[in-house]
């Protein structure tokens, strides 16, 4: 008998849909450290100390109208592997597994025709630009209880528009020994060349010596999370609840702002201050310059000063690497793999 036939029908899916069938030891542990941050944060909000599965299910049920539906299966399958754990211990009876399975059938997730309207949970309620005064309280809040993930938010923001970086890169920033700042891409690939290169130097030719000795010191605190065992995935975690409670405090303005919407921001004042869409793609870290053009603010929400501002020294050589509109995908591989050896 194998593994899945020991467990009652409803356990043998991954989740209500039947999405995942089979499992890998990575992706139940996974699943397992979902489910402790789920049942964590119930406890925190409830005052509890402990919770079963019904009632995180329960509570699922209650804001499932309000998830995607492949956030409404992530969570039914953490709960399922908790229910899977259990039944290997022998701790829970095949009706409170039943019980727990009824319940998630009666859930749907958000429709699709709410998915696209401002203010769902999509891009389309998102903020792709920001202005300076909105910026500035946003970080001045952030900043107000200063701990070490508050601190992290607050850099992200306040410095995403001069370095254009996406959260998860800026949240791998390293220094190197001869004092430079590295980030690490989020997107490149070199079999279809969906990023310029897999690690870039932060260019800080518009930084003050005390914002450039500040970022050193979010590198630091950044290493420190990392050794203590937190991952980009968990601090963007942590980040964006910060940024979302700070957002709460300030209102107005800020209630679209993610912390996306500053590498939005800074491709906006890239392009007014006269940089070449592939000057933008070098410091945004795309292989094509179209994407910038096609995906990110314009240039008409710049910031006022911009079009006066420095233009950011990039690369001649990795300029010329970048694929103009009318090269394809592969042409930019070609380019990043060099010449065939013959």
């Amino acid at each position: 008998m194998t593994k899945d036939e020991n467990y009652p029908e409803c356990l043998r899916r991954g989740d209500a849909g039947g999405h995942v069938q089979t499992r890998t030891a990575q992706t139940e542990k996974r699943y397992r450290k979902r489910y402790e941050g789920m049942a964590k944060t119930w406890c925190r909000q409830h005052r509890m100390d402990e919770v079963t599965p019904f009632e995180l299910a329960q509570d699922i049920g209650y804001r499932s109208s309000d998830l995607s539906a492949n956030a409404l299966r992530q969570y039914h399958a953490a709960i399922r592997q908790c229910l899977r754990d259990l039944w290997n211990e022998g701790t829970i009876t095949l009706g409170e597994v039943e019980r727990v399975d009824a319940l998630f059938r009666q859930q749907t997730p958000m429709s699709k025709s709410a998915k696209g309207k401002a203010g769902g949970r999509s891009s389309a309620g998102r903020a792709k630009s920001i202005k300076p005064e909105t910026l500035s309280s946003l970080v001045t809040e952030l900043l107000f209880s200063a701990t070490a993930t508050r601190r992290i938010a607050a850099a992200l923001l306040e410095y995403g528009v001069e370095l254009a970086t996406r959260p998860g890169e800026f949240l791998s920033m390293r220094e190197d020994p001869l004092g430079r700042l590295w980030v690490r891409s989020a997107k490149y690939s070199r079999t279809n060349a969906k990023g310029l290169q897999p690690a870039r130097m932060l260019i800080l030719d518009n930084l003050a010596p005390f914002e450039i000795s500040e970022l050193k010191e979010i590198a630091a605190l950044l290493l420190i999370e990392r050794d203590k065992g937190a991952t980009i995935a968990s601090l963007l975690r942590r980040c964006q609840h910060a940024i979302r409670e700070a957002r709460k405090a300030v209102g107005g303005r800020s209630r679209k702002v993610t912390a996306y919407t500053v590498r939005h921001q800074a491709r906006a004042n890239m392009a007014a201050s006269g940089m070449t869409p592939e000057e933008v793609a070098v410091v945004m870290n795309h292989a094509s310059a179209m994407t910038a053009q096609s995906h990110y603010a314009p240039a008409r929400s710049a910031w006022r000063g911009a079009r006066g501002m420095k233009p950011l020294a990039v690369d001649p050589d990795l300029a010329a690497k970048v694929r103009a509109g009318n090269r394809s995908r592969g042409w930019t591989a070609q380019q990043l793999r060099g010449p065939k050896p013959k």
